[in-house]
């Protein structure tokens, strides 16, 4: 069956920027500033509106996924992105701080530990995990392979269950570092460098 998710149009926005410039200049010329979750809410929106420039595809920002009798928590992505024709899930994405704070980082495998489990909750049936951390400019990331090795390796919840990481055959793995330039009270998210 053919996939709707085409990456490369996924992979070419992010590295345009077309849409982004076009739907988000608050993003790209305005700048917007780091105060609560603007930045977040900014992201998650942008990532959410790829989605819906796909044919036959649609995208929700923050929805819920559960499974009915799982065993596992609801969790809700930033984005989830949904077959039009059946109503599947295709993609769920998550858009999230990276800084080198002990809080930052067990918050950034939080994120990762919510994709892996709507994955399962999804019973392994995506096309795509998207996982985009963002960072000041000069913020480097030096940690980010061993952060990201849950959606491969997979991980033991607090249960004592593992939920083993994706099958790399059915479902893609994208991973990318969006970088804030300018200051506090004027940010924009011009570069959308990928990492995996």
């Amino acid at each position: 069956m053919a996939k709707l998710i085409d990456q490369e149009f996924v992979r070419q926005e992010f590295k345009t920027g077309k849409l982004r410039r076009k739907v988000f200049p608050m993003m790209t010329d305005y700048g917007i500033p780091d105060r609560s979750e603007t930045v977040h809410s900014h992201g998650l929106n942008y990532i959410t509106a790829i989605g819906r420039e796909l044919n036959n595809v649609t995208a929700i920002s923050e929805c819920p996924i559960n499974a009915p009798n799982s065993y596992l928590d609801t969790v809700r992505p930033d984005s989830v992105w949904f077959d039009l024709e059946n109503n599947q899930p295709l993609l769920v994405a998550e858009f999230e701080r990276y800084n080198n704070s002990a809080a930052k980082q067990k918050k950034l495998k939080e994120k990762l530990k919510n994709l892996l489990i709507a994955y399962h909750q999804l019973d392994c049936c995506l096309e795509s995990i998207l996982f985009v951390y963002w960072s000041y400019a000069g913020v480097t990331a030096n940690n980010i392979q061993d952060i990201t090795t849950i959606i491969d390796e997979g991980l033991t919840l607090s249960t004592g269950k593992y939920l083993s990481g994706i099958n790399s055959f059915e479902t893609n793995y994208m991973v990318y570092h969006a970088v804030a330039n300018g200051n506090r009270n004027n940010l924009k998210l011009n570069q959308w460098i990928k990492v995996r």
